[in-house]
């Protein structure tokens, strides 16, 4: 009877245990399973926490300067008031680091008109570029060479026709540029072509390149400007230096902008000083001369005197004041007379960077 029973048991066993096995073994690929499922769940909520790439990778700057002017030109024939504007603008700059080591930037820069309605005018820089290494490649409008490194260094005053005489000739900023830039220490090599397919110059309609070498409290730069007119070319070479002595600053700028003769060639001189008298008062002087070639009917040629006084209230907010005398060689009543300009402002400067 026992033997009888305990082959009952044995035969219950070996049917239980293969089916036990097998639950086993499901339970075991459901566990690694569900482990797996688990373990991609954290990984994602991880990577959920990191900070955004742009946040981390992106720097974006938003800046502007406000520069409203109020003044008198008075001249032999008539006195005029007027409120103006000396180039007020808002900007946005963007950086953004790649994942090639290289690093991709952008700028919008508008003029505010505030000697109109105060709207919103045209862009002054908008462009797009990549640098790194190899140095830098922007496409859109920019600062020309010949501003950067020859104009820039005696535009000190708060006025819209500034600097004094390159304003008559030269340019400032232009659109359709492709630009490069690098540099090697202290040498700025720097060149730019302009593209209008819209002209009928064929490949570019501008061409300026130069080189700026800035040392110890100086620099000094030359630049070589040419540009496709009708009916010939347009050459510049300019010069430019300037040097600080602790709180005495000097520049000077020359242009000799050649034409090919036939009384259309012209030349340009520019001396700026600024003496900070301390914290909160600065002066600055200036002379200039534009002269060309032209008959004395047809001839702009004209000598600058500025004399300037700045109240600085913070590094952000400052009062000017400032005369300037324009003495034209030859003198036409009603359209090119010599006058005296008068000139108050304020200035407001901001720039946040996130």
């Amino acid at each position: 009877m026992n033997n009888i029973k305990f082959k009952k048991s044995l035969i219950t066993l070996a049917l239980v245990l293969p089916a036990f096995a097998s639950y086993a073994e499901t339970s075991e690929e459901s566990l690694k399973k569900q482990l797996t499922e688990i373990q991609t769940r954290l990984a994602q909520l991880e990577e959920s926490k990191k900070p955004a790439a742009t946040s981390d990778n992106t720097a974006i700057n938003f800046y502007g300067s406000l520069r409203p002017t109020f003044g008198l030109t008075s001249s032999d024939s008539k006195d005029s008031w007027d409120v103006g504007d000396a180039l007020s603008r808002i900007g946005i700059a963007a950086e953004h680091k790649l994942s090639n080591g290289m690093t991709g930037f952008a700028k919008g820069e508008f003029k505010v008109q505030i000697q109109g309605d105060a709207h919103f005018g045209d862009a002054r820089k908008a462009y797009v570029g990549i640098k790194g290494d190899f140095g830098r490649v922007a496409i859109g409008k920019q600062d020309t060479t010949q501003y950067a490194i020859i104009g820039d260094p005696v535009d000190i005053f708060n006025r819209a026709s500034t600097p004094l005489a390159y304003d008559d000739a030269s340019p400032f900023r232009q659109q359709e540029m492709v630009s490069y830039r690098k540099s090697f220490g202290n040498l700025e090599f720097r060149i730019e072509g302009q593209f209008k397919g819209e002209t009928d110059v064929e490949g570019s309609d501008l061409v300026n390149g130069g080189f700026k070498y800035t040392g110890d409290s100086f620099t000094v730069a030359a630049a070589y400007l040419t540009k496709d007119l009708a009916g010939t070319d347009e050459n510049t070479v300019g010069i430019s230096g300037s040097k600080s002595f602790g709180d005495l600053y000097i520049a000077a700028a020359y242009q000799d902008i050649d034409r090919g003769g036939n009384g259309q060639d012209r030349t340009t001189i520019d001396i700026a000083g600024a003496y900070k008298i301390n914290n909160t008062y600065k002066v600055k002087m200036g002379y200039s001369v534009f002269s060309d070639d032209l008959m004395p009917v047809d001839s702009t040629e004209i000598t600058r005197i500025n004399a300037t006084v700045e109240w600085h209230g913070s590094p952000d907010f400052y009062l000017f004041a400032e005369v300037q005398n324009n003495n034209y060689e030859d003198e036409i009543e009603g359209s090119r007379e010599d006058n005296n300009q008068f000139t108050v402002g304020m200035r407001y400067n901001f720039d946040y960077s996130f």
